[in-house]
């Protein structure tokens, strides 16, 4: 049995008639389902120099420690920006033309698949730094229970698709994931609508059979309003928001479940 919410969800006046049932839920990470802030550790260095030498086995010892020193050292103010909170716009380039970069200095070809491959293999695992929040793993369930499909919908760094389902089924919760879209996959940052898109076709459905669950108002809740999705803004890791715009506010994950149920008419 799932502990008692904190607190039931306000539900705002609905922003348009006529709704059509909801067949997708696009949700947010961090500070939806996973902590704000991103714990750093002094053996992160030594983790990506590992796998930064299983992801290119051809390069010397001496090549791939002065590689990784390099992205280290030009991703670092981004790194502790993120040690703050997951929503900071971090002042570096995009991961991709920060690792070309590297690559360039360091003399190495800076093909796109050598490029992917370092991107990912500096997106540290994060099963064995941080837990899910308080209700996240019922939250999934219970839209799978809905009969609903779950894309997750997040803006990253150095973590693609294939990065996060690797997280996911870590912390297992990948069973009732149906899809995952990264701003690194759409190519630009949420709230851009890019990664909507991607997402609803992720999801296969159109935008009003769609409700975006997700902790900030700018990047998840507005730009789904202009496109049509229903939305829930939830709060589990951030202060009581003064106001929304969102269908429903929720101040944690059970309540979230709660709010989603009620849009759909279900007990």
């Amino acid at each position: 049995m799932n502990p008692a919410p904190s607190g039931a969800p306000r539900h705002l006046p609905a922003k348009r008639g006529g709704q059509v049932p909801l067949e997708v839920a696009l949700i947010d990470v961090g500070g939806t389902l996973w902590p704000n802030s991103w714990p750093l550790r002094e053996t992160d260095g030594d983790g990506r120099h590992l796998r930064v030498a299983a992801a290119m086995p051809h390069l010397a010892p001496a090549a791939v420690e002065s590689l990784v020193a390099d992205l280290i050292q030009s991703s670092r103010i981004g790194d502790q920006a993120r040690s703050v909170s997951t929503e900071h716009k971090v002042p570096v380039p995009a991961a991709e033309e920060l690792v070309v970069a590297s690559l360039t200095r360091q003399g190495l070809p800076a093909d796109a698949l050598s490029v992917a491959r370092i991107r990912r293999a500096m997106a540290l695992p994060v099963a064995d730094r941080l837990k899910p929040l308080p209700g996240a793993v019922e939250l999934l369930n219970d839209i799978d229970a809905l009969g609903m499909r779950t894309v997750i919908a997040s803006n990253t760094y150095w973590r693609d698709a294939e990065s996060y389902w690797e997280d996911f089924r870590l912390l297992g919760m990948a069973d009732h994931v149906h899809a995952i879209v990264t701003s690194v996959d759409a190519g630009h940052l949420k709230p851009h609508p890019a990664v909507f898109e991607l997402a609803m076709r992720a999801g296969g459905a159109p935008a009003e059979r769609c409700v975006v669950i997700g902790n900030k108002e700018s990047n998840d809740i507005e730009p789904a309003l202009a496109l049509g999705m229903r939305t829930i803004l939830v709060h589990p890791d951030d202060p009581i928001p003064t106001s929304s715009r969102a269908h429903a506010v929720a101040p944690d994950l059970w309540a979230c479940s709660q709010a989603l149920k009620a849009m759909l008419g279900s007990p």
